[in-house]
């Protein structure tokens, strides 16, 4: 069983599959150590690549989502992340749900533990603090977004497009993977863990079907349990 259920009243996770456990995807963020890592990744730093909306334009994400848009528009000006591709995340990860917990003691709509949160807040953050709450919707998803911003200073290079086709699978991987699953895709070896293998790929489609009026990837990721992660999300449970 994947060790990164969600752990929340009213879903029990002894009940979950393995094919479950791999479409939530919950709990991305949740090896102590995964930030510094990235100091032995070499490869040719360019300018990062910018935003190519200012606001969420996707209109088949769930309303537990949208509902997060202040939050996810903030940070993604604060941090130049795409707010599309922010909410793509946060979809995989919680679903929307911000008392969302996996079993690895990740936290909140963008599934950050606190190991991990303490490198961001030291490190990432733009304005670096000691003092913080994961709980609380907003920080959680700044948190989020500070990661997702290292990831794609580290790997998003112009030779992958503009579009950030490319670059969204790589940083989507670095994301639930640690920066070594994303390096293993930059260098072209591959992914050995199916969980990141599946995470990615659904970032990555999710992404280039973000203009569409649907998405077949959204819907897939619902029929392998992300459906749960909304009924929670709709229910605050």
């Amino acid at each position: 069983m994947n060790k990164l259920g969600v752990v929340a009243k009213r879903l029990n996770p002894a009940q979950l599959g393995r094919r479950d456990w791999l479409a939530l995807s919950v709990g991305a963020v949740v090896a102590v150590g995964l930030l510094t890592g990235l100091t032995a990744i070499k490869h040719a730093r360019v300018v990062p690549l910018k935003p190519t909306a200012t606001a969420l334009t996707i209109t088949w994400l769930p309303d537990t989502v949208k509902r997060w848009d202040k939050q996810i528009v903030e940070m993604s000006q604060k941090y130049n992340i795409d707010p599309d591709f922010l909410a793509i995340i946060m979809t995989l990860e919680s679903g929307g749900y911000a008392k969302a917990q996996s079993e690895a003691g990740a936290q909140g709509l963008m599934q950050v533990t606190p190991p991990t949160a303490k490198d961001i807040a030291d490190r990432y953050l733009k304005e670096p603090t000691t003092n913080y709450d994961l709980t609380d919707p907003r920080t959680n998803v700044e948190f989020g977004a500070a990661y997702l911003a290292l990831l794609r200073n580290e790997f998003g290079e112009r030779v992958q497009g503009p579009s950030w086709n490319a670059t969204v699978e790589l940083v989507a991987a670095g994301y639930n993977g640690g920066p070594g699953a994303a390096n293993r895709l930059y260098k072209g070896i591959g992914l050995t863990d199916t969980q990141t293998v599946v995470y990615s790929r659904d970032a990555f489609n999710m992404w280039r079907e973000r203009h569409a009026k649907s998405s077949p990837t959204y819907e897939r990721w619902l029929e392998r349990g992300g459906s749960r992660l909304i009924e929670l999300a709709q229910s605050g449970q």
